[in-house]
């Protein structure tokens, strides 16, 4: 069938049909005793409806077969409707932690597999499995685990190529209004989503659907340090944004690939990539509190120092760093572990020595969380004891991460 007829051009048809009929996607799928995924599907060109159903879906839009599959010059009824995305499978309600859950850039990742159907971890329902594995692995893959306010672009080869998917990037610094209206309908009318990232700290969108002709663009938020909109996947609960064309933003064109990078291959990787960071074998940021690897424990027990040098009845330093060191130790060793599943022939008393010394490190930052984010010290003198305390975590925890990173390294060297 689909060979035969432009499927693309029969789903805008259905589209237009359907809405000039005024009723939703889900409303038309009840009618014809199929999911919505599937009238979805139809309309984004992705599959063509079934040959038995092509009557029923006529008469329900009060058209011919003929006019659906060799579409013509229907007038639409509004000239403003809105194209939404529906995800191509059945999600599961969310089954992970919504705390930590602070970097965004995972999160949309993972929610992008969900929404093209591309996870086969399912529940007894066949719905696909809406937990924390997906963040952990991109977690890893763009590198956000191993750092502190800093990781990889979102469209990096290895973290939207294990879903098959790439991203075209587009600058609103190179492109007017218009063309980025233009860029971001085309993708979505295709039947892939767009990512719109602002350059300021604000909501990156995952964009599922547009109105008002492209000018609203319908969809998720995620926002670094936001757990509940990093944990929300539902794509039936879209949020309206008018005007986003007009903010600096990179638009990121969500699109199918030539290759696919193995999920195997994306862990070595990321393994070699971890450990080189960790390590410091490459360059250090100027700031303080930013950058990755063991040189962080020494900048921050620096702050500490400077802190008690002018008697600051306050502990600067501690929050929100205590969460971001917190959550960046957790994914490192969730990601170790799932490499032991993953890779294959990997040492498994290097890999088990490595996820026990995080595991110590992750009880003392729990520690540390539990013992001086809840008070407020009353005076310097109280402050200075709460960072002569952190300061001896951070030292415990620089050598635990140094004989973490020795294992680490064994792994590396397998042949």
């Amino acid at each position: 069938m689909k060979g035969m007829f432009d499927s693309f051009k029969t789903g805008k048809q259905i589209t237009l049909l359907r809405k000039n009929k005024g009723i939703t996607q889900e409303e038309l799928a009840r009618s014809l005793a199929v999911s919505p995924q599937a009238v979805s599907k139809w309309e984004n060109g992705h599959s063509m409806p079934e040959i038995t159903l092509l009557v029923e879906l006529a008469d329900t839009l009060g058209v011919t077969t003929d006019e659906i599959l060799r579409p013509g010059s229907v007038v639409p009824s509004c000239a403003d409707f809105e194209q939404i995305l529906l995800p191509y499978d059945a999600i599961a309600e969310f089954s992970g932690r919504k705390w930590p859950r602070s970097m965004a850039r995972p999160a949309i990742l993972a929610a992008i597999k969900l929404l093209m159907g591309l996870e086969d971890h399912k529940d007894a329902a066949n719905r696909q499995m809406n937990d924390d594995t997906e963040y952990i692995l991109q977690s890893a893959f763009n590198s956000v685990c191993f750092g502190y306010s800093w990781g990889e672009e979102l469209y990096e080869k290895n973290c939207l190529g294990v879903y098959g998917l790439s991203g075209e990037v587009y600058d609103s610094e190179r492109y007017d209004h218009g063309e980025l209206i233009r860029l971001a309908t085309d993708n979505i009318k295709k039947g892939y989503p767009v990512v719109v990232e602002p350059i300021e700290y604000e909501d990156i969108i995952l964009a599922t659907g547009f109105s008002g002709e492209g000018r609203v663009l319908k969809g998720l938020p995620f926002l670094d340090g936001d757990d509940e909109k990093n944990s929300c996947m539902s794509f039936e609960r879209l949020l309206s944004f008018p005007g986003w064309y007009r903010k600096p933003v990179k638009l990121i064109l969500i699109r199918p690939s030539a290759e696919k990078v193995s999920k195997a291959e994306a862990c070595r990787e990321a393994l070699r990539k971890g450990h080189q960071l960790l390590a410091n074998e490459v360059h250090r940021f100027e700031e303080p509190l930013k950058g990755y690897g063991l040189v962080i424990y020494d900048n921050w027990r620096g702050e500490l120092v400077k802190e008690n040098e002018n008697h600051l009845e306050t502990v600067n330093c501690l929050y929100p760093h205590i969460f971001i060191h917190y959550e960046s130790k957790l994914r490192i060793r969730q990601f170790l572990e799932l490499c032991g599943g993953i890779v294959a022939g990997m040492d498994r008393e290097a890999l088990e020595g490595a996820v026990r010394k995080y595991n110590e490190i992750i009880a003392l930052c729990e520690n540390a969380m539990q013992t001086w984010l809840t008070e407020t010290p009353e005076n310097a003198a109280a402050a200075g004891d709460v960072r002569r305390g952190f300061d001896w975590m951070l030292r415990r925890s620089r050598g635990l991460e140094a004989e973490a990173l020795s294992c680490w390294a064994m792994l590396l060297d397998q042949k």
